[in-house]
């Protein structure tokens, strides 16, 4: 008799996987997918490809509209061996490339400059682009440049990277005490210019002391692009649950992002190479798999339990930060930065860009709602653009 109901069972079981499958696709193609941070410039600027589908790296104009992102920051970061013009020319370089890029391409995507421009991007189908500046020491600490990267299309700009200005601490150098921290008359000037002109402001990298100065600087809603959760991993950059809160007040947003140094504090030199060898082994599954229908779905989440069995970071460990940030900051103040083309390594799950559908089934598996998700996949961030940025009458 339990053969009997066993065999009456399967094709109904069958069924709702084959809808859940079908309904993590709807949901996903159906969001408006926003990406808090992306480094394929700086690919770009030595050689790398962005205009057709490739293998290097993790994103590309191709790749974007299968990962269904719809609305991309591109960051313009400097190395931090130039100084000066050298540097100030480097970023006006990287900027131009994605203006002729998108000049080239302007059937797939758009610079976006205000809120007109996001709504028709949008509409359009079309990848929206913004422009976001990842450390401002390229500036010199002048305002004229602020004024002359809003004038050639900026529209987020993050304070610091990796080192510190006479304006304003990065989290590395405030951790190690290095720097006072905080900041500046100049750098509090600084913000409220950035205010002025509709630039969003991205606490990412900033020290904690800074981060509070521009909460209480700052007459907008702010956003991390690219930080996820001290209270899971702590680390200098990732945010507390203190800081988490004061966004949530202040109506911003934290973007988790996917490195898994920043996810796990496991990830030694074997789990590193480990990483790269499941990477390897996803591409390979998407070869295999074209369609990506059931039977990848079933290799997926086969190579996902193995690699945790092996104590990796997988895609389910950034639904992990998700989770913890939405505890904290609640559902309206969290979204997704991923620091693709920026990181050496990704979580199990998530080799590139055309993943993301994945962490979409992830979060529908969590009993997340589809307004939920909508909300974290991007409707969070876009809330906080159109605070800030200008509609154009």
């Amino acid at each position: 008799m339990k053969a009997f109901l066993l065999v009456l069972f399967l094709p109904f079981l069958f069924t709702q996987i084959l809808l859940a499958q079908k309904d993590f696709e709807r949901l996903h193609q159906s969001a408006t997918v926003v990406d808090g941070h992306n480094d394929i410039l700086y690919r770009v600027m030595h050689g790398g490809e962005m205009e057709t589908y490739g293998t290097r790296g993790h994103s590309d104009l191709p790749r974007f509209r299968r990962g269904g992102v719809d609305v991309q920051l591109f960051s313009v970061w400097v190395p931090s061996k130039l100084k000066g013009d050298a540097a100030w020319q480097y970023a006006l370089d990287q900027m131009d490339s994605l203006h002729a890029i998108a000049a080239r391409n302007n059937e797939n995507m758009r610079i976006v400059l205000t809120q007109n421009d996001m709504d028709e991007a949008l509409t359009s189908n079309v990848l929206a682009s913004l422009l976001h500046l990842e450390g401002g020491r390229c500036i010199d600490g002048r305002r004229d440049r602020i004024l002359a990267l809003h004038a050639r299309g900026l529209r987020s700009f993050g304070l610091t990277w990796n080192y510190s200005s006479d304006w304003a601490s990065c989290s590395k150098d405030e951790s190690a005490r290095k720097v006072k921290g905080g900041l500046s008359h100049k750098g509090k000037s600084f913000v409220r210019l950035l205010d002025s002109l509709g630039i969003l402001i991205d606490v990412s990298h900033l020290g904690e002391r800074a981060f509070w100065d521009v909460l209480s600087t700052s007459s907008h809603p702010v956003f991390a692009s690219h930080s996820s959760c001290a209270a899971l991993r702590p680390h200098h950059r990732n945010l507390t649950d203190k800081q988490l809160r004061a966004l949530a007040e202040n109506n911003g947003i934290a973007m988790m992002n996917y490195f898994p140094g920043f996810l796990s504090s496991r990830v030694n030199d074997s789990h590193r190479k480990q990483l790269r060898d499941y990477a390897k082994r996803h591409m390979a599954l998407k070869n295999k798999y074209p369609d990506r229908g059931e039977d990848y779905l079933k290799a997926v989440d086969n190579l996902i339990q193995k690699a945790e069995r092996k104590k990796l970071v997988t895609l389910r460990t950034l639904a992990d930060h998700i989770d913890h940030a939405v505890s904290i900051a609640g559902i309206d103040h969290v979204g997704i930065g991923s620091d693709f083309d920026g990181i050496g390594l990704t979580p199990v799950g998530l080799a590139d860009v055309t993943d993301l559908p994945l962490l979409t089934r992830e979060l529908l598996r969590r009993g997340y709602t589809e307004p939920q998700i909508k909300k974290v996949l991007g409707e969070n961030f876009l809330r906080v653009f159109r605070q800030v940025s200008p509609y154009v009458e």
